[in-house]
């Protein structure tokens, strides 16, 4: 192990794609007789200088962090750089440059920075030369902020239980004390091992005792090389981030951008991390995987923080950050900020990268097409696995309100306890179902629901989605520690697993609890009393998306971060209704009493309020992802991965997320060419029919089990990304990147599923383009939205993807909410007999006394309207523009505004 500099003194690396280098490089021609020429005569004698290049490879933006930066000079027609000098901040640097490695361009790591602004001037060699480019530099500091201030306060270090490797040290031995918990910078080599199993195969490596056993793997140009990795761990942006790439420890200890690892291909993969809805207010202390390995632990391949066996067997490098794990930071601008810099730190480390591709699953995907779109540049292309468009969806919310629903006001429905896996809670008292049960089958006043009628009315494809939602899910995005059996809730959706989520380092009497607090209460009583495991704190930390996002969303009166979710107007089950799956009678008393829930998350009979404020925020800033800025223009693959929608046991990840992200694309730009899904992803077990299922769900023909599938379709993926990436990166034409990405995207990745039979056939891939459907016509029939055209099925008869693996819908879908998903707060319209024109075909009877009794029932449940989905919702607008600094509470500065055309 080798000890370098602390990262709060020095940093070192990332690289800017070309797309955002472009932007950042300010070059001046050096033609006779233009600005800032090089002096040719006025009757043109002399002939016109060459066109000088500047540009910064590892600060995107012209920021950059720490005192050092790698800067590029190159001459417009790739000739060697000859006859300038290159002064920074007036000082003569030119010295510090050298042909790279590669093209005759020249590269210079500039150290001595000063705070602030920067200026790198190339002059004309000797004297008073005539200035050929100039570039300005902003620099910051390493531990940030830059992206986001201020930063957040309580931060909790965790340097001493972060392991560098598996079996390794941690990166400090003892507490770690310093404001910004950063560290001193290490350097460590360790072997892949392949006679150990699990985390054991990452071995320390010793150079003067070399081991006998290391593996050698073999890099994509065929070469076998020992598999020794290179793994730098440190302190960037108050997170630990960690380096690995193959190296050399006897040839090359100690890489520089003019001498690359030699194993090294040049491309950078970077990962991010699962989860929003647990840790808050830590540094956090492991990374997330990358997966798609035949020998790993994290899933299958002995996978560790950064070292992924995938890539890196493979040449290439990995970066990341434990601030790049959305269940230690939910917060896609910090992690935006923390992938820059950490990105830089390799950059100025290891040399220029080819590319850098995202990879990860759920909450990873959601970061990802977050940072894609808002801060483009950063990330060339996207693999997500299980995606989500962003951390903002409401249907666990909205899964709470339908269970809520089933437990207080519905008879028959069971709620089925500890009848699916995995169980929340270990711990289980029946006596609130039973009771519950009992009284509710005894009240005439209550309308009778199965469970499969409220699967329907959902639109989730089997009930154990909406217990699911509502236990674990929405449980997670609580702000109160609820005791077991909370008087709102039935008994799994309280206690420490499934409610107000904290790291371990968290103190309790750090902990928000309400000012009005109360131990217990009766069980089912509605609006719910602030119910609390914790004494009062009402000036608490609260562990939500929207005070972790505070700066960004702004405040209310109660200090609280603004909310962005609300429900006044959505008519819960229409489409249902309109096919036939509910009746008019549940439709009414469903509307009329699901309700909503505050901003602690207590039951309420009133719906959500939007604020307005918060909502118009979320848009601006890509809470709430757009989909038509920097994700159009970038390289996505999206898999399945998951196939929740036969398990029975519900979830949160399921397929309409995908479609959900295909469809902001569309909508935003009018295609999503750029846009590649696969569905079957998974490894499922043989299919049996879920008897909870919705009920017009026609039967599944019996399926074998699927094994093998998921590694075989993330080896896939990785590697088709990996191609399309390399042509878009060799592709040196001025042509606008948007067509660029198409036009490189390889001609066999194509929509399409895997089917169910040898893992790994030829036949087993049916290439089909992927739209959203496949249950039956439950989904295209009463919905009414106008969804972008190629993403929602519009046939009768499921395409052959569909017909294996069909996507479930979600709440707001069946209310009518466009495939987009964008609107949290609807605009509306009067109660509208219309809307209901797949009932009363259904059902000629409805006329006259009843059809007037029930538009009168339907206008006293929506006194102030209905969602009218014709028109954006409220304050649903485009991201205001790209490369957005918060700059203070509810304070920005965007770095270039987008132009939408109206």
């Amino acid at each position: 192990m080798k000890m370098t500099k602390s990262a709060t003194r020095r940093r070192l690396p990332l690289r800017a794609s070309a797309a955002s280098l472009s932007a950042v490089a300010m070059v001046i021609a050096a033609c006779g007789g233009s600005s800032g020429g090089s002096g040719g005569s006025s009757g043109g004698s002399t002939p016109p200088s060459t066109e000088v290049r500047l540009q910064s490879l590892s600060s995107p933006e012209k920021m950059t962090s720490g005192d050092d930066t790698l800067v590029q000079v190159a001459m417009a027609d790739d000739s060697p750089v000859t006859g300038v000098s290159i002064r920074l901040n007036g000082t003569d640097v030119t010295a510090k440059f050298q042909k790279a490695s590669k093209g005759n361009a020249s590269l210079g790591l500039l150290t001595g920075l000063n705070r602030g602004d920067n200026l790198v001037e190339v002059n004309d060699a000797g004297g008073e030369g005539k200035l050929r480019a100039s570039l300005k530099l902003t620099a910051y500091p390493v531990q940030g902020p830059i992206l986001y201030a201020p930063q957040e306060p309580s931060f909790h270090c965790q340097t001493d239980t972060f392991n560098i490797y598996p079996g390794g040290p941690t990166l400090t031995s003892g507490p770690n004390n310093d404001p910004n918990c950063a560290a001193p910078t290490r350097v460590d080599w360790v072997y892949h091992d392949a006679t150990k199993a699990g985390t054991a195969v990452w071995q320390p490596y010793d150079p003067a005792k070399p081991p006998a056993n290391v593996e050698l793997t073999t890099l994509q140009d065929g070469t076998k090389v020992p598999y020794i990795v290179r793994l730098e761990t440190g302190v960037i942006n108050r997170g630990i981030y960690q380096l690995a790439v193959l190296g050399d420890p006897v040839k090359n200890p100690n890489p520089t951008p003019l001498n690359p690892p030699a194993g090294f291909n040049g491309k950078l993969v970077y990962p991010f991390g699962q989860s929003c809805g647990s840790g808050w207010y830590v540094q956090g202390r492991v990374m997330g995987p990358v997966g798609g390995s035949a020998a790993s632990s994290n899933g299958t391949a002995g996978d560790n923080n950064a070292l992924n066996d995938l890539p890196l067997s493979q040449g290439f490098a990995v970066a990341n950050s434990t601030l790049n794990y959305f269940g230690q930071n939910c917060n896609h601008i910090i992690s935006a900020e923390t992938m820059m810099m950490v990105k830089e730190r390799f950059i100025k480390a290891n040399g220029p990268v080819l590319y850098t591709m995202g990879w990860g699953n759920s909450g990873s995907a959601m970061q990802q097409s977050m940072i894609a779109d808002t801060y483009p540049g950063l990330l060339d292309g996207i693999v997500l696995l299980n995606g989500f468009p962003d951390n903002t969806s409401p249907a666990s919310v909205e899964g709470r309100l339908f269970y809520n629903y089933q437990l207080n006001h519905t008879k028959t429905g069971t709620t089925q306890n500890a009848t699916y896996a995995p169980v929340p809670n270990t711990a289980y008292d029946p006596s609130y179902d039973n009771a519950t049960a009992a009284a509710r089958l005894s009240d005439p006043t209550l309308v009778t629901w199965t469970n499969s009628e409220l699967a329907a009315a959902s639109g989730y494809s089997t009930y154990h989605s909406i217990r699911q939602q509502a236990s674990f899910w929405a449980g997670r995005t609580d702000s109160v520690l609820r005791p077991i059996n909370a008087g709102d809730r039935d008994n799994v959706t309280a206690g420490t697993g499934n409610s107000s989520v904290f790291s371990a380092v968290i103190g309790t009497n750090e902990k928000y609890s309400p000012a009005n607090v109360v131990a217990s209460a009766p069980m089912g009583k509605l609006p719910a009393p602030p119910v609390s495991a914790l004494p009062a704190n009402p000036n608490g930390l609260r562990p939500n998306v929207s005070d972790h996002n505070k700066n960004t969303l702004g405040v209310e009166p109660t200090g609280f971060g603004r909310s962005y979710t609300a429900n006044v107007g959505l008519q819960y089950g229409l489409n249902s209704l309109n096919t036939g799956q509910i009746t008019m009678a549940q439709f009414i008393d469903l509307n009329k009493k699901i309700g909503g829930q505050d901003i602690d998350g207590n039951m309420s009979t009133e719906r959500m309020q939007p604020d307005l404020e918060g909502l118009k925020n979320a848009y601006q800033t890509g809470m709430i992802m757009y989909g038509g800025a920097g994700l159009a223009q970038t390289a996505v693959l999206n898999l399945d991965n998951l196939n929740n929608e036969f398990s029975g046991a519900g979830d949160l990840h399921l397929k309409f997320f995908h479609y959900m992200i295909r469809a902001r694309i569309a909508a935003a730009t009018g295609s999503f060419d750029n846009h590649v899904m696969w569905n079957g992803v998974a490894n499922i077990p043989a299919f049996k029919q879920d008897p909870n299922a919705n009920h017009a769900t026609p039967v599944q023909a019996p399926r074998p089990a699927m094994t093998g599938r998921q590694l075989v379709g993330q080896q896939k993926a990785f590697a088709a990304m990996d191609q399309w990436l390399t042509s878009l990166a060799n592709d040196k034409s001025s042509t606008p990147l948007k067509t660029k990405v198409v036009k490189s995207k390889p001609t066999t990745l194509v929509d399409g599923c895997f089917g169910a039979t040898t893992a790994g056939a030829a036949d087993d891939f049916i290439a089909e383009p992927q739209v959203f459907g496949g249950f039956n016509t439950v989904f295209i029939k009463g919905n009414g939205s106008k969804s972008p055209a190629g993403t929602v099925g519009v046939s009768a008869t499921p395409s052959r993807c569909n017909a294996m693996a069909p996507a479930s819908s979600y709440p707001r879908f069946d209310a009518g909410e466009p495939m987009t998903g964008r609107t949290m707060q609807c605009q509306l319209k009067p109660v509208n007999a219309e809307d209901y024109d797949g009932y009363a075909a259904a059902n000629p009877g409805w006329v006259g006394v009843q059809r007037t009794a029930d538009l009168a029932a339907l206008s006293a449940v929506f006194p102030t309207g209905v969602c009218d989905f014709t028109k954006p919702g409220m304050q649903e607008q485009p991201l205001a523009g790209t490369w957005i600094q918060i700059t203070g509470l509810n304070q920005r500065k965007i770095g270039h505004p987008l132009t939408v055309a109206p």
